[in-house]
């Protein structure tokens, strides 16, 4: 497996013999947004949810 490592102002990925394999120009570590579900809409899915399979069951009984 190689790595990346900083090399004077580059990031380079180097392999494990120190070969470097790819040079990382305008590299720049993202963040992660987290989103959280609101409690209504979930709610509102659940209940959606339940009348949808309440009715699929319905009809594969009936016919």
């Amino acid at each position: 497996m190689g790595r990346i490592e900083k090399e004077g102002e580059d990031i380079v990925y180097k392999q494990d013999d120190g070969e470097i394999t790819a040079w990382l120009t305008n590299f720049e570590e993202k963040m992660v947004l987290g989103h959280e579900g609101e409690p209504r809409y979930k709610k509102i899915f659940h209940i959606v949810v339940l009348i949808a399979s309440l009715y699929l069951g319905i009809i594969f009984l009936l016919f």
